[in-house]
């Protein structure tokens, strides 16, 4: 297994346009659901796009760091918000591949891109009480003020990001025998 691979230039264009679209997306969803103080909802609502996008990226690009670079430059955007979601970000995708790389070593087989790009949006979760914790000064059980709520909308935001990534190959595929990805 090569662990370390080159990015080219090709890779690299088509791993930050589809971070860009899956800004797009979180443009139009998150305000829908900024106000909502409760554990989870953020995660959920973004879990389907990162599941959806996360696949397509490693469909075409199939090299270990892929998923996290896309990740990289969609949170390059959201420093400029908040750190908080680019953190998020960075160690979510940083834990996916890591994840996926150690059961599967490489993203040749589907289902490596499958659990990579399913797991990424979970993963999330628990940087969120972290970070949460650390700036808020507040203890786990705060953040998660009704915690059997929270835990059914964790996992929602798993199953939303399973969802993302099962359409994300059925797109995948499509845009491969298309041949508009190869």
């Amino acid at each position: 297994m090569k662990l370390l691979q080159k990015f080219t230039v090709r890779d690299i264009v088509f791993l930050a346009v589809l971070a860009a679209a899956l800004t797009v997306t979180g443009v139009i969803t998150m305000p829908l659901v900024m106000t909502i103080t409760l554990f989870g909802v953020r995660n959920a609502a973004a879990a389907i796009f990162y599941g959806t996008f996360g696949t397509i990226a490693l469909m075409k690009v199939r090299k270990p760091g892929a998923l996290l670079l896309t990740f990289v430059f969609n949170g390059a955007i959201l420093l400029m918000m908040s750190p908080v979601m680019f953190l998020n970000n960075f160690l979510g995708s940083l834990m996916a591949e890591i994840i996926a790389l150690a059961i599967f070593k490489n993203y040749e087989n589907e289902k490596a891109i499958f659990l990579a790009a399913g797991i990424l949006a979970p993963l999330t979760l628990p940087t969120s009480v972290f970070f949460a914790m650390l700036l808020n000064g507040q203890t786990a059980l705060q953040i998660v003020e009704r915690p059997l709520l929270s835990a059914l909308i964790c996992i929602l935001t798993a199953a939303l990001s399973f969802a993302g990534a099962a359409i994300g190959l059925k797109i995948a595929r499509e845009l491969r025998m298309a041949g508009k990805l190869k």
